[in-house]
């Protein structure tokens, strides 16, 4: 009795499980994310765990608890240290910038500015007592209240990316080949490759994002030393940790730059606090605007072979319809859909996407990666 499919029932069956695989992706967004999150952490995680697990002979599954709980150590240390004194912090920094807007509408806006012989009165754009209204609704206990509830109603989702981040460290290598050896028998080895062209591609990523954050790390600490802020090399420091969060990340960090550049004044310049805070505003700017649009996607489109205008349309299509998480990951995920595309392309004609194996060779080897780990026709199963 003949069991297999007629080609009409595998295109319906395949038809149904695509269905199925869009609808899951709709309805599971937010677990995406989090296993997204997830993945990423591990993802830099795992260097630290092979290192140790390869130089100290200790088993992995000893190596990933120790490096996950203190990960988790700081992480709460962190936690306890900074989150008790934002409230207060936050009070204290709205009164003084009430401080200065009052003392700012006295000495700037109660004079008259004249243009072209016509005086324009400014006092009345900015009323104390708004002032006063605006700075304590910032303060209010039921936005504080709302803001707690917000943030714990995404403790379970917390809980997830923690518990998913250790089981991938964990278990990655049985999970893979568990992938694979869903892989029909004569495309396994094309699956194998396939994995190696979209590691080199996340390598590179990370890589070429490191080199980034270190030349804007060094670009904002020698400016802001240069023109005199107070902490200029600890701003150049965050700057190049912060860089990884795209515009969520550097905004932060322009924010902070520019309020203690009003609130303290320049160290070398002998300008007025509003005019430097002007002046490190203008200057950090400038600085995203040459990342945003000549670093990063050259940076980029050099790591993982993309051209520098999709680079940035593909970043900036992210942050404006998906959001920041989207947005990391959309460059070498257009990566990764690249080799896939080429490989269909390949078989789709009934030619081989393997041919160029010097090619293969040359790029792993360029990776750090050992010749032997080019995979044969019939590769063995290791893990990572």
């Amino acid at each position: 009795m003949n069991k297999e499919w007629s080609t009409t029932t595998r295109y319906f069956v395949f038809a149904l499980v695509l269905a199925g695989c869009i609808w899951f992706i709709m309805a599971a967004q937010a677990l995406i994310g989090a296993l997204a999150i997830s993945a990423l952490l591990a993802y830099l995680l795992n260097p630290i765990v092979t290192l140790v697990n390869e130089r100290a002979r200790v088993a992995r599954s000893l190596v990933v608890f120790f490096v996950y709980l203190l990960s988790l150590v700081a992480i709460v240390t962190v936690t306890i240290i900074f989150i008790p004194a934002i409230p207060e912090q936050t009070a204290s920094f709205l009164a003084e910038m009430q401080a200065l807007m009052t003392q700012a509408q006295k000495e700037y806006l109660s004079e008259p500015i004249t243009v072209l012989n016509t005086e324009i009165h400014l006092d009345g754009l900015m009323p104390e007592a708004d002032i006063s209204e605006l700075v304590s609704s910032f303060i209010r206990a039921d936005i504080i209240v709302e803001l707690l509830q917000t943030s714990t109603t995404n403790l379970g989702w917390i809980l997830v990316v923690l518990v998913a981040t250790y089981y991938l460290l964990q278990d990655w290598g049985k999970l893979r080949e568990w992938l694979f050896s869903w892989a029909p028998d004569p495309f396994e080895s094309d699956f194998r490759r396939l994995y190696q062209e979209i590691k080199i591609v996340w390598n590179r990523y990370f890589r070429g994002q490191l080199r980034l954050s270190i030349i804007v790390g060094l670009l904002t600490g020698a400016g802001s030393l240069i023109m005199g802020l107070p902490g200029a090399i600890l701003f150049g420091v965050f700057a190049a940790i912060f860089d990884v969060l795209l515009s969520v990340g550097p905004a932060i960090i322009m924010a902070i730059a520019t309020i203690v550049a009003l609130l303290a004044g320049s160290n070398t310049l002998e300008i007025s606090n509003p005019l430097f805070a002007l002046l490190i505003l203008g200057f950090n700017l400038a600085i995203q605007g040459i990342e945003n649009i000549w670093l990063r996607p050259r940076i980029m489109s050099s790591s993982v072979r993309i051209h520098p205008a999709i680079v940035f349309i593909a970043i900036v299509g992210s942050l404006s319809l998906a959001g920041v998480l989207t947005a990391l990951i959309i460059v070498p995920v257009l990566g990764s859909i690249a080799v896939v595309s080429r490989y269909t392309y390949f078989k789709l004609f009934k030619m081989d996407p393997w041919a160029d194996n010097s090619r293969m060779a040359s790029r792993i080897l360029d990776e750090g990666e050992e010749e032997t780990a080019v995979p044969s026709p019939t590769p063995a199963k290791t893990t990572d």
